[in-house]
């Protein structure tokens, strides 16, 4: 009997709304964000798509957003990032957070906020996560990929059964 398993590859996205004072109408409401779920071991990629109120992309050609990654039960910024562009005329981008970084937090929830800037004259706007005006995602730390320093489990079948050992990591540290 051969055992199938299925793995599914689907972007991390995050969508977030300008407040477009030329457009009035307001037809497709967002009222939350879903959680952006990252996991420690591994480089964590998040697609940004920025989009008016009515929910049509916005051409953000000239501009760049700043992405925060916030510590709300500490109340500190812990990194920033640069959203990348994939298509400006589409306000379309992605940042990475690496496995270093993951790696360093606690197995728990922060937030990510994002700000547009005016590369001319360096004002900042924010970008809303919801039509409540919220500019908050949540994001969850999760376990998912042990490094090179996860311990490591063996197994031996021999006469007296299964023995198990557990060999801890050279530096005494984990990931």
């Amino acid at each position: 009997m051969m055992i199938a398993v299925q793995s599914y590859l689907y972007d991390n996205i995050v969508q977030v709304q300008i407040l477009d004072n030329a457009n009035f109408k307001t037809r497709n409401r967002v009222v939350y964000n879903r959680t952006i779920k990252i996991y420690q071991g591994i480089d964590n990629t998040i697609l940004v798509q920025v989009k008016n109120q009515d929910q049509k992309s916005v051409n953000l050609v000239g501009k760049s957003v700043l992405v925060d990654l916030l510590d709300p039960a500490n109340d500190i910024l812990i990194a920033s990032y640069p959203l990348t562009w994939v298509d400006d005329t589409k306000g379309t981008g992605s940042f990475i957070i690496n496995k270093s970084e993951v790696n360093m937090l606690d197995q728990r929830y922060y937030k990510i906020t994002l700000k547009l800037v005016d590369t001319d004259s360096g004002n900042e706007r924010p970008l809303y996560s919801d039509d409540n005006y919220s500019v908050g995602v949540d994001l969850e730390i999760l376990p998912g990929y042990q490094s090179n320093n996860s311990s490591v489990l063996s197994l031996d079948g021999g006469n007296a059964g299964n023995t198990y050992t557990i060999t801890p990591p050279l530096n005494g540290g984990g990931a």
